[in-house]
C-alpha cells in the first residue's frame, strides 16, 4: 500500500525527501524579495526581515511591524546568515569509519542502515532501550518537537532527555502542581506593572526567557519612567542590574530569599487573603509552611539584611501592582522547584495573579497546553525512572540520569541514542562522563549542521535544515508574548548541500523500523494503513478548531496554517495579556490554583535542614553567565560574534581578586570537588558580589568547527557533578549554578615555576 502523508498542498512545492516547502516566501532565481519571518535563535522570537534573491540571502534586519518587537533584533539573529552559509557546517550524512574518521554516505545508505541497526537493537532490548535527546533548539522547531515526543511514545520508551533538564524542569513540575499542566505558565506584565522584582535573570542579554516581552530592555525601563520601580536580585550587577536598583544575593539564596519575603508578608498580614480564598485551593496550608523559617537564618543564606528583605516585601506588598519573574540564576539550583513554588505564590499572596500589571497567562494563537493537556501528553510523576528513581515531568527523564542509564545492565537499560540539536558533551553536566558513556553505547546518531563534541562520538551524523530554510511558527513562545500574535512562515531559502529538515529525518527513521512518529490515538494503526499526518497538519487542524481558527471555513475571520503563511508579516491578536481569564485557562479541580501538596512540605523540610555554610576549601561560589553575542554552546563560529577581544573570562570581585593574588587578566585555573579547568583571563570587576565568581559557559570546543575551536576557552560543564542527589529532587533538574570552587592565578603560578 502507499504512504500518503497528509499535507495541504496549496501553493507549495515539494523538496525532494524534505517535505513541503512554501514558494510563497520565495522568488525566482533572479527575483529579489523581502519577507517578514521571526528568528529562531532563542527566546525573544524577535521578528525580521529577510531579503533573498533565489536561494542567496541577502540581508536580515529588524520587522519594524512586528506587533511584540516593533524593529528590536539582537546580533545574533542578524548575523544566523553565516550559520547558514558557514564553510565548517555539515551538508551531506556522515558514517563513522573504523579508524574514527567519517566518510560521506548517502541518505538511502544512512538511514537504511540504521534502520537495520536499530531493529537488531530491539529485537534484542526492546523499544525501551532507545533513547532520544532534545536540545533547546527544537524548541522554535515544531516538526522536531512533534515528531521527537511521538517517537518516544510510539517506542514506549523512557529515554526521553531534554536540555530543559539543565535549566528549567522546576518550572514544568510547579505549573503541573498548581495549574495542571506542565507547560502553562504565567508571565510578568511588565508593561502595565508599577513594581517589578527580577530574580536571577538577565533579559538585557538574554531578551526573556519564559516570558517573551518584545523590547524587554525597553519595557522594563518604561516602568520606571513612569514612576514605577525595579529591582533586580542577582549575584552579579549584570547588564540588566545596573539599569535598576540591584540587591546582591549569594548564589542559590533566591528561595531563601522568596520565603522570607513571604513569611514577611503573611507575618506582617500583608496578603490579599480574599484573592487567595477566591483564586486558590489549600492557601490555607502558606502559614504552617513558612512559620518555621528563620528570618536571620533566610538572611544569612541570601546574603541580604533583614531590614532590607523585610522593605522589600512590604514595598511588593503594597504596590497597586506588582510582578516576581525569575529565571535560570533561580532554575538551576538545588531548590529551583520551591523557589519557583515561592515565586508564583509571591504573585498569588499579593493579589497579582491574573490582573493588569502582574502575573498573567498569555493568549497563544495555538492552544497547545489544552491540546497536550487532553491527550494526557502532560504531566508529572507518572512513573518513575529506571536507576535513580526520578519522577518523570512532562514525559521526560533527566539528563543527569544518562550515563548510569547506560551503564547499568538489566531490562530498559538504553543501548542506542537519537540526539537532535543539543550538545550534551558539552552543556550536560560532569559533561566528561557524558561523553565517555556515549562511548558505549551500540548506536549513536546526530542530527546536527556541526561537528561538535556531541556529533564528533556519533556513528552517523544526519544533517538538518537551519530555521531559514524549513517552515516555522514559534511553538514554544507563542504562549509567553507580552502582545499575543501570530506568525507561520515558509521556508525564507532552501536548503544547502543534502539538509534536511529534522521532522522528515525523524520520519524515515521510524518508517524503518515500522511506527509512525505520533502517540494521538490510532496514529500507529493509521500508519499501518499508509496514512502518516505531518506535524504541519496536525498544527493546522489544531489552529484552526481553536479558540483562534476559521473552523474550516465556518468562522472566516478566523486563522489557519494557509492564511498565515500567505501574510507577509505577524498578525496582532491583542494589545497586552489577557487577565480574568484564569478559570479558564487552568485545568485544575474547580478552576483554582493548588497550593497545597506533600512534596512542597517536604522541600521545605529539606531546605531547612540544608547546609549554607561557605566551604573552606572551595570558598568560592560559581555562577553561569550568558553573554550578548552567545548562545549556549553554538555560534562561537561566526566571525562578527568572535570578532574583537572576545576570550572566556572569569569574572571576580577585587577584594577576592587581591586575596588569591589574581590581577586582571591573569589565566586561571578553577577547581571544584568534581573537575578542574583552566580559563584565559579573569575580570577584576566590582560587578561581582563578593566571594561570588562568574564564567560564562558554552566554551571550550573541540571537533570540526574550526573557529569555536580556535577562540579557545574551557567547558563550564567540566566543574559539574551529575550526582543524582546533587539535583534539584522533585524535578531532577541538574544543579549548575553555586557550584563551590577555589581558584588561583595561572600567571603567578608560572611565575613561580
Amino acid at each position: 500500500m502507499s504512504t500518503q502523508v497528509l499535507y495541504e498542498t496549496q501553493g507549495e512545492v515539494a523538496h525532494p525527501q524534505s517535505g513541503p516547502m512554501a514558494s510563497s516566501n520565495t522568488g525566482s532565481a533572479d527575483e529579489t524579495v523581502t519577507r517578514k519571518i521571526f528568528c529562531g535563535v532563542c527566546e525573544g522570537s524577535c521578528g525580521l526581515e529577510a531579503t533573498v534573491r533565489g536561494s542567496e540571502l541577502l540581508s536580515l534586519r529588524p520587522d519594524p511591524d512586528h506587533p511584540n518587537t516593533r524593529g528590536f533584533a539582537c546580533s545574533k539573529g542578524l548575523a544566523f546568515g553565516a550559520v547558514r552559509d558557514d564553510p565548517d557546517r555539515l551538508l551531506h550524512p556522515l558514517k563513522r569509519q573504523a579508524d574514527g574518521s567519517f566518510a560521506r554516505v548517502s541518505w538511502d545508505q544512512a538511514l537504511d542502515e540504521i534502520g537495520e541497526r536499530l531493529r537488531a537493537i530491539i529485537a534484542q532490548h526492546g523499544t525501551e532501550s532507545i533513547g532520544l535527546y532534545q536540545g533547546n533548539s527544537v524548541a522554535w522547531n515544531f516538526g522536531a518537537f512533534l515528531n521527537l515526543f511521538g517517537m518516544a511514545g510510539a517506542l514506549k520508551t523512557k529515554h526521553l532527555y531534554s536540555a530543559a533538564s539543565i535549566d528549567i524542569n522546576g518550572y514544568w513540575v510547579i505549573s503541573e502542581l498548581l495549574y495542571g499542566s506542565n507547560f502553562l505558565n504565567p508571565i510578568p506584565d511588565v508593561a502595565r506593572t508599577d513594581f517589578m522584582l527580577c530574580i536571577g535573570a538577565n533579559p538585557a542579554v538574554s531578551h526573556g526567557s519564559m516570558a517573551n516581552i518584545g523590547r524587554f530592555r525597553d519595557t522594563m525601563m518604561a516602568v520606571t519612567q513612569r514612576g514605577g520601580r525595579v529591582v533586580v536580585v542577582d549575584p552579579r550587577r549584570s547588564e540588566t542590574a545596573s539599569l535598576f536598583e540591584h540587591v546582591p544575593i549569594r548564589p542559590n539564596g533566591d528561595v531563601w530569599l522568596l520565603a522570607a519575603l513571604l513569611k514577611v508578608i503573611f507575618d506582617e498580614g500583608l496578603a490579599d487573603l480574599e484573592a487567595l480564598r477566591e483564586q486558590t485551593a489549600g492557601h490555607e496550608i502558606l502559614p504552617q509552611l513558612l512559620a518555621p523559617l528563620d528570618l536571620s537564618a533566610a538572611s544569612a543564606a541570601a546574603g541580604i539584611p533583614v531590614e532590607q528583605i523585610q522593605q522589600l516585601a512590604r514595598d511588593f506588598a503594597s504596590a497597586p501592582s506588582a510582578c516576581a519573574y525569575g529565571r535560570c540564576g533561580m532554575s538551576i539550583g538545588p531548590f529551583a522547584s520551591l523557589g519557583k513554588y515561592f515565586l508564583d505564590v509571591l504573585n498569588i499572596a499579593t493579589g497579582n495573579l491574573d490582573r493588569p500589571g502582574g502575573w498573567c497567562f498569555g493568549r497563544p494563537f495555538i492552544d497547545l497546553e489544552t491540546m497536550m493537556h487532553r491527550m494526557k501528553s502532560t504531566g508529572y510523576d507518572r512513573w518513575r525512572t529506571r536507576v535513580d528513581d526520578f519522577p518523570e515531568v512532562a514525559g521526560t527523564s533527566p539528563v543527569v540520569s544518562i550515563p548510569r542509564e547506560i551503564r547499568t545492565p538489566g531490562k530498559g537499560q538504553m543501548r542506542a541514542m537519537l540526539v537532535i540539536g543539543a550538545n550534551p558533551a558539552s552543556s550536560s553536566p560532569a559533561a566528561g562522563e557524558l561523553c565517555a558513556a556515549f562511548s558505549e553505547l551500540d548506536l549513536l546518531i546526530s542530527q546536527d549542521v556541526y561537528m561538535t563534541e556531541t556529533s564528533r562520538l556519533a556513528h552517523y551524523i544526519l544533517p538538518p535544515t537551519v530555521w531559514l530554510e524549513r517552515e516555522g511558527f514559534p511553538i514554544f513562545t507563542q504562549s509567553h508574548a507580552g502582545v499575543p500574535h501570530a506568525q507561520w512562515v515558509g521556508p525564507t531559502v532552501p536548503p544547502r548541500g543534502e539538509a534536511r529538515d529534522d521532522a522528515w529525518i525523524m520520519d524515515e527513521i521510524s518508517r524503518r523500523i515500522g511506527i509512525v512518529p505520533a502517540d494521538f490515538p490510532g496514529a500507529q494503526l493509521l500508519g499501518k494503513l499508509g496514512l502518516r499526518a505531518s506535524p504541519s497538519f496536525l498544527m493546522d487542524v489544531g489552529l484552526r478548531t481553536g479558540p483562534e481558527g476559521d473552523w474550516f471555513g465556518l468562522r472566516p475571520s478566523g486563522l489557519s496554517r494557509k492564511k498565515l503563511m500567505e501574510r507577509n508579516g505577524a498578525v496582532k491578536l491583542a494589545d497586552g495579556v489577557p487577565v480574568g481569564v484564569l478559570k479558564k485557562r487552568i485545568f485544575t479541580k474547580g478552576g483554582k490554583v493548588q497550593l497545597d501538596h506533600a512534596l512542597i512540605r517536604k522541600e521545605m523540610t529539606r531546605m531547612l535542614a540544608f547546609d549554607t555554610t561557605v566551604s573552606d576549601e572551595y570558598p568560592l561560589s560559581l555562577i553561569s553567565l550568558r553573554e550578548l553575542r552567545s548562545q549556549n554552546t553554538w555560534l562561537h563560529n561566526i566571525p562578527k560574534l568572535i570578532a574583537g577581544d572576545r576570550v572566556q573570562r572569569l569574572r571576580i570581585h577585587p577584594i577576592d581578586a587581591a586575596r588569591y593574588g589574581i590581577e586582571d587578566g591573569d589565566p586561571v585555573e578553577i577547581t571544584s570537588r568534581d573537575g578542574q579547568i583552566s580559563v584565559p583571563a579573569a575580570r577584576v570587576t566590582d560587578e561581582m558580589m563578593p566571594g561570588s565568581v562568574a564564567l560564562p559557559h558554552g566554551w571550550g570546543h573541540t571537533g570540526g568547527w574550526q573557529r569555536a575551536v580556535a577562540v579557545g576557552g574551557s567547558g563550564y560543564n567540566a566543574l559539574t557533578t551529575n550526582r543524582a542527589d546533587s539535583t534539584d529532587l522533585p524535578s531532577g533538574n541538574a544543579t549548575v549554578n553555586g557550584i563551590a570552587v577555589r581558584v588561583r592565578s595561572l600567571k603567578s603560578f608560572e611565575a613561580a615555576a
